[in-house]
């Protein structure tokens, strides 16, 4: 009887911990445990590029504490099922692009990058560092019905003399054109050049995405003829300047073009 009891008792002791081993993902030795039934890590998403497929429409916009904000630059997002989007930046020009969501719930759409901040079927909320985007999903969107004419892009291959001054203000990227295979992970999104210097040299600060991250910090521009160096305490650019103009400001290398628009 004994016997049988002490069975027992190693038998049911072997069942829990089973049980429990399975909530515990056990790693080396000297190392907690990790529970896996609680939210995954931050290298790996939340969500799939399939629960995008569709048309979205931004209906509101947010700073980052939440305040609302007002826009014109509307964005709009097709997502195909093949890992493709074209995106409309208000009346900006079109782009179509690569989509992919990145680790730690990072939303790739040609240009822009975002993270995701929450989904459901019908609405998402999007952060670009900066602003908090909320697009709802649509079914055509009101473009789409009004009379349309060819549009022929404007071909940009021929680097433009500019002067430091033409680079002032806050400059936004809203389109993107790379080169297949290009893999640049630091992408520009904000030029502010705040200060112009009397020896065609500029200063202000850069936004870019590192690894998925929204960094800023103080930057230097030096410009010899059509030629723009950037460099930060992190990173330097050089680019060729195609077009500044006071309205647009295009500039890029063999493998990536910028094109932005003042803020």
């Amino acid at each position: 009887m004994v016997l049988r009891s002490l069975l027992a008792i190693a038998l049911l002791t072997a069942i829990t911990f089973s049980a429990e081993s399975q909530k515990m993902k056990v790693k080396r030795k000297g190392v907690t445990p990790m529970d896996v039934t609680k939210n995954p890590p931050a290298n790996t998403s939340m969500y799939s590029l399939n629960q995008f497929t569709g048309k979205w429409q931004e209906v509101s916009r947010a700073d980052g504490r939440n305040n609302g904000v007002g826009f014109k630059d509307t964005l709009f997002y097709t997502f195909s099922d093949k890992g493709e989007v074209f995106s409309r930046d208000g009346v900006n020009m079109s782009l179509m692009g690569e989509a992919l969501i990145d680790p730690g719930n990072v939303l790739v759409a040609a240009a822009d990058v975002f993270t995701i901040r929450s989904m459901n079927k019908n609405e998402v909320v999007l952060d670009d560092g900066e602003y908090l985007h909320t697009l709802v999903r649509k079914n055509g969107f009101w473009y789409e019905t009004l009379p349309t004419t060819e549009v022929v892009p404007e071909k940009l291959n021929t680097p433009v003399s500019v002067n430091a001054s033409a680079l002032s203000g806050k400059w936004k990227v809203y389109r993107r054109a790379a080169q297949p295979g290009t893999t640049d992970k630091v992408l520009i999104r904000i030029l502010n050049v705040s200060k112009i210097s009397n020896d065609n040299s500029a200063s202000g600060d850069i936004t870019f995405y590192r690894s998925e991250k929204l960094e800023t910090l103080p930057c230097t521009i030096t410009i010899d003829g059509s030629r723009m160096h950037i460099s930060t305490e992190k990173n330097t650019w050089n680019f060729t300047v195609y077009k500044a103009d006071g309205k647009d400001l295009v500039f890029g290398d063999a493998s990536l073009m910028y094109y932005c628009k003042p803020l």
